[in-house]
């Protein structure tokens, strides 16, 4: 059987002005479908007259398409229905003049496949030409295949089409769904693609050459989030292939009248969130609403759509997602609760000189080891975990190494430093006799004498500072919020450092492991989970602060064991 095009501009890129197009510009992309050699034009959704606040093409009326575009006669005039929102009652019987439109492809989640078979042979029975689209295929599961091969009415479906839905798949993905689907015993195979990756014509060509035999398309790729497959470069590839029929300059026309305008008003394609939503696999909405929020960054956006796809349904609910990211160990809190927050924690975020403490001119390890490779040891759980390669990693780049707190007898850093006074007091002691002690200088020497007997090295350390402060200078570090893994950082710069590296710096690897769930402060007791968040957030804007700091001076910065900090992580085994 012959290949089938389907233009999808007017249904799916209707997801960004809610259906609300131009009669004149749709009438002119339907008639440069016919032209082109579209065999479907989908023209909208038929949801119920009275939704409020769209557009026509969302309700697609017989009597106004027939205005439009009157009878039809090669590129058939097609509407989508949603299985969970749309019901067949909208529809008349199909009559060759009293109805314009004579497909409709019934959409559904795969916990929906019920309900849209039972809708499919409904339509059927008026007379209409019937698709079935799976969306977020990606998400079938062996039940669901066994349903749709045991389905006796299969033969009633003109084509049983899967989606895309959140850009994900890779050409190995689309052979792979093809040949199980392939199995079913359905007339034809369809394909929605995504733009997600960037991989929309490729996973489309592949398709094709699987035995897919009908393909969806739009014009300048106009679509939800990152958009199709452009229909206009689908067309002009089989018009380079020589293929009859297929004419790309109507389509080339219609973009250059409407639609090059229309995406300056409305964007879409690749963008960071449509990235995000195909690389995570999950619907776009979720990560467009985390990014309209503006409470996390891209990183902790990331981390967020790792719960989200575990927990949260395919199809996109505000509600739980708002659940499910309540109940996360990281939730960001507004400027005022982190003030609040940060104002009854700030004898253990900001220094205090005691009465005998001297600041230093410069520190003992000023200039000590010029280009050299450093790495921080701090003891998040990884560090027992990847002892035996980070053993090796320290030997075969001949490392120069800086311990933090307390690192239970692990591992004997050259160096081993210590910003906060309970814990200096609870492992100062316990330190490796090789190692070099390193204190702020704000500790008093008396207090020092009370621990350790070693002669330390001091530096200057002073906190709280402005975020626009270089976090180092010729005074010492300056540091928004005292931690002790920043200070090892601004240490290492200040050894010499052009390449600083850390384990340890977990974060929350784990939602689920409840040890890692909150931080325990100076007193060893849990922090609450805003106070603990407060932490996080803290030391995450001043790791990205000494970061770019750091990159200024062309010194790079990389985690290499398991965090939650995965702008910075480069796995150890790479290295």
């Amino acid at each position: 059987m012959a290949l089938s095009i389907l233009d999808c501009t007017i249904r799916d890129g209707g997801h960004l002005n809610k259906w609300d197009f131009p009669p004149s510009m749709v009438r002119a992309a339907f008639y440069a479908a016919q032209r082109s050699g579209a065999d479907y034009f989908e023209i909208g959704y038929r949801y119920p007259a009275q939704t409020p606040n769209v557009g026509l093409f969302a309700t697609c009326p017989d009597e106004f398409l027939f205005e439009l575009v009157g009878k039809p006669s090669r590129c058939r005039l097609t509407v989508m229905i949603d299985a969970g929102k749309c019901e067949t009652s909208y529809f008349p019987l199909c009559q060759e003049d009293l109805t314009p439109v004579k497909v409709v492809r019934v959409a559904a989640y795969p916990y929906e496949l019920d309900k849209a078979m039972g809708q499919i042979m409904e339509l059927h029975e008026k007379g209409y030409e019937v698709f079935f689209n799976l969306m977020a295929s990606s998400e079938l599961m062996g039940e669901e295949f066994t349903k749709l091969q045991n389905w006796s009415d299969k033969h009633i479906v003109s084509a049983l089409c899967f989606a895309d839905s959140f850009g994900s798949f890779l050409p190995g993905d689309i052979k792979t769904i093809v040949s199980r689907l392939k199995l079913l015993g359905f007339n034809r195979i369809g394909f929605h693609s995504h733009n997600n990756l960037q991989m929309a014509f490729a996973n489309t060509i592949c398709a094709i050459e699987e035995g897919v035999e009908v393909v969806d398309a739009s014009i300048f790729g106009m679509g939800r989030c990152a958009g199709n497959l452009p229909i206009e470069l689908l067309i002009g590839h089989f018009e380079r292939l020589g293929r009859a029929g297929y004419n790309s300059v109507p389509y080339i026309d219609v973009i250059d009248r409407y639609f090059v305008e229309l995406r300056r008003k409305i964007e879409w394609g690749y963008t960071l969130p449509g990235l995000m939503s195909g690389l995570a696999n999950v619907h776009p909405y979720y990560v467009n609403t985390l990014f309209k929020d503006g409470l996390y960054t891209a990183d902790e956006t990331w981390n967020a759509l790792r719960a989200i796809k575990q927990q949260c349904p395919i199809a996109f609910s505000p509600e739980k997602m708002r659940e499910e990211l309540g109940q996360r160990f990281y939730t960001p809190l507004s400027a005022a609760e982190a003030v609040r927050i940060c104002a009854g924690i700030s004898d253990q975020i900001h220094s205090f000189p005691d009465q005998d403490a001297v600041p230093v001119t410069v520190p003992g390890f000023q200039h000590m080891h010029p280009g050299r490779k450093v790495l921080l040891i701090a003891n998040g759980p990884s560090v027992l975990k990847y002892r035996n390669e980070i053993n090796t990693f320290i030997q075969r780049h001949d490392c120069v190494t800086i311990g933090m707190n307390n690192l239970n007898k692990l591992y004997e850093p050259d160096y081993h430093i210590f910003i906060s006074r309970k814990r200096f007091e609870q492992y100062g002691a316990e330190i490796a006799k090789r190692s070099q002690l390193l204190l702020p200088s704000f500790f008093g020497r008396d207090f020092v004498a009370t621990v350790t007997d070693r002669q330390p090295m001091f530096f200057n350390c002073a906190a709280p500072c402005d975020e626009e402060i270089p976090p180092v200078d010729a005074d010492g570090q300056h540091c928004m919020a005292l931690n002790v893994a920043i200070s090892s950082m601004l240490t290492a710069y200040q050894m010499g450092a052009t390449e600083i590296y850390a384990v340890g710096i977990d974060g929350y690897v784990d939602e689920n492991d409840k040890n890692m769930i909150y931080f325990y402060n100076e007193n060893n007791v849990l922090d609450d989970k805003q106070t603990a968040s407060t932490r996080y957030d803290l030391f995450a804007r001043e790791l990205d602060r000494v970061n770019r700091f750091l990159q200024s001076r062309s010194v790079s910065f990389n985690i290499i064991s398991s965090t939650s900090h995965r702008k910075y992580y480069q796995p150890i085994d790479s290295l």
